[in-house]
């Protein structure tokens, strides 16, 4: 079952860690969405400083898992609207949230609906 965000009462998943290959990150780029992310290799230059230098020569190692949604001081997902608990970006949000699937979420609405 693919969860349908827009029905979400738990937003659960939004607390999850999003990673995303440089392909997709450069297509979201291209939406306006890389300021959602951290790449990888920012991550691991800030920690090794005197590696800036070999950054482009790093990001080869990150091609699969190239960059990770952020996440606010709350530990969810920068683009989970807190008001409405939905996804700011869900028609743009990254392939691995559209292919999310769990039965548990079925199972919480039916438990908070009735």
């Amino acid at each position: 079952m693919v969860v349908d965000c827009l029905k979400c009462i738990n937003s659960a998943c939004c607390s999850l860690v999003i990673e995303v290959d440089k392909l997709e990150f450069e297509l979201l780029k291209e939406k306006g969405l890389s300021d959602c992310f951290i790449k990888h290799v920012d991550v691991f230059v800030d920690k090794f400083p005197k590696l800036k230098d070999k950054k482009e020569q790093l990001e080869e190692n990150y091609s699969d898992n190239y960059a990770e949604m952020k996440k606010s001081k709350d530990g969810l997902c920068v683009n989970l609207d807190r008001k409405t608990m939905l996804c700011s970006i869900y028609e743009d949000r990254p392939k691995v949230c559209k292919d999310y699937e769990n039965n548990r979420c079925s199972k919480i609405r039916k438990l908070c609906i009735n």
